[in-house]
């Protein structure tokens, strides 16, 4: 399995961060990095500088047009908030080789959907 750099935003649980961590995945938090209440615009030159994926259940994330895609996203649909059911279609998700760097993907618990921005 590859080790992904993952930044959570501040909408994830934090028994998501605990299992990617068992996972292997290189985990930080906005907290960690001091972004908490940061603007997007500042969170995603973050990602951009930092070659981070973005974990979060905000959907202006969603809108590349809005916010260019840096290393990649996975915007998981927001009526989802149980860390138990995010871990099961997170691990659903990997399992599919997935994430691809500068890829954004839209994950549901009935599916994914992706969308490659890299032109």
């Amino acid at each position: 399995m590859t080790t992904l750099k993952i930044l959570l935003d501040e909408n994830i649980p934090l028994t998501v961060s605990w299992w990617l961590l068992t996972e292997g995945h290189d985990v930080l938090t906005v907290r960690d990095v001091g972004l908490s209440g940061r603007s997007d615009e500042t969170l995603n030159a973050y990602l951009h500088r930092e070659g981070r994926i973005l974990l979060t259940l905000d959907l202006d994330f969603s809108d590349p047009i809005k916010l260019p895609v840096a290393a990649g996203r996975i915007v998981l649909h927001p009526d989802v908030t149980d860390g138990e059911l995010i871990c099961r279609m997170l691990r659903r998700f990997f399992a599919l080789g997935l994430p691809r760097f500068g890829e954004l993907y839209v994950v549901q618990p009935d599916g994914i959907a992706r969308y490659d921005y890299r032109a």
